[in-house]
């Protein structure tokens, strides 16, 4: 079993077990990465523990974070606390006073936690969002029939040009 802790370079690391205190580093691939108070430009991993750390892509099969920051992540199982991420995608999604963006679940467990669309199956907790799903399928409707519109009177007036 390879073990890395805290390389020297910022470039991409491979082993079996990552350990990163304080610095960044480009590309991860590993069975389970640490990381501390740093960052990483892309992780692939098993298991990924980010402790007030950040990423901006995240893979893996389960992803905790706690006062943590990640633009994409992607796991069956993402548990997230005081944390924040732009897009997340997974099976289950653990929300405690965090915010994301787009959440895209098949159950997500939300405590104080808010998002700006959220896309789930199952929903337990409360959660503030700006579009749920039936409020985005609302708003697609609502703007397909505007733009259609739009395209209607513009066809009306050009055709009177003529």
């Amino acid at each position: 079993m390879t073990e890395i802790i805290a390389p020297d370079n910022n470039e991409d690391v491979s082993a079996d077990v990552i350990t990163l205190e304080g610095g960044k580093i480009e590309a991860v691939e590993a069975d389970v990465v640490h990381i501390n108070q740093g960052g990483a430009r892309s992780i692939v991993a098993k298991e990924v523990e980010l402790n007030r750390g950040s990423a901006f892509t995240v893979q893996g099969e389960k992803i905790g974070m706690m006062q943590s920051g990640v633009f994409v992540a992607q796991s069956e199982s993402i548990d997230m606390n005081e944390s924040n991420a732009f897009s997340v995608q997974s099976g289950l999604v653990r929300m405690d006073s965090s915010r994301v963006g787009l959440i895209v679940a098949r159950q997500a467990n939300l405590e104080n936690s808010s998002s700006v669309v959220l896309l789930a199956r199952e929903v337990n907790g409360p959660v503030e969002t700006v579009l749920d799903t039936r409020g985005a399928a609302l708003a697609g409707l609502i703007g397909g029939i505007a733009i259609g519109l739009v395209l209607f009177v513009g066809n009306l007036l050009s055709s009177r040009r003529r």
